[in-house]
């Protein structure tokens, strides 16, 4: 009796686990770059991030341009003669500047990658928005970014049903 009760528990527990292996995983892939860049609106986005980082460059270079300036009248101190606390000065001057220009140029690059990021995230959520109710529908296990990847001969490309959810032609 005692030995009829563990064989019927070992198969009451190897049942499920043989019924969970059997179910088919089913792959699919999509290039989320391709989508992304023809989704209704991004033109426009691209061209506010564009607007922000000429801005920034634009700064940068009139930055740029006067610290040369003072640079070169640095030079010329030194060809004029002029005493050691004066360059010292100078000196000083040159090199917290040149240190504001780093800064900055640190900070743009941040603040560039934030501006993408704010004005990207309503595009990236319907997109995977998208992905996710393409994967429901068509009982996917999982979905794969092709730019990611390096070989991926099996599975379904999703993409053309991603864009007919985000009515993208």
């Amino acid at each position: 009796m005692k030995k009829t009760f563990i064989i019927l528990f070992v198969i009451a527990i190897l049942c499920p686990v043989s019924t969970f292996a059997q179910q088919k995983v089913k792959f699919g892939h999509i290039n989320y770059g391709e989508v992304i860049k023809v989704m209704p609106g991004i033109d426009s986005v691209q061209k506010l991030v564009e607007d922000f980082q000429a801005d920034l460059q634009a700064t940068g270079e009139e930055m740029a341009k006067e610290f040369q300036k003072k640079q070169e009248e640095y030079q010329q101190l030194g060809q004029k003669g002029a005493s050691a606390a004066v360059i010292k000065i100078k000196e000083d001057e040159l090199t917290k500047m040149y240190q504001r220009i780093q800064d900055f140029t640190q900070s743009a690059e941040q603040d560039m990658q934030a501006k993408q990021m704010e004005l990207l995230k309503p595009f990236q959520d319907n997109l995977l928005a998208a992905v996710k109710e393409v994967a429901k529908e068509h009982n996917f296990t999982y979905i794969f970014d092709t730019s990611t990847l390096t070989y991926y001969a099996q599975g379904e490309d999703i993409t053309p049903q991603v864009k007919q959810k985000l009515g993208i032609k």
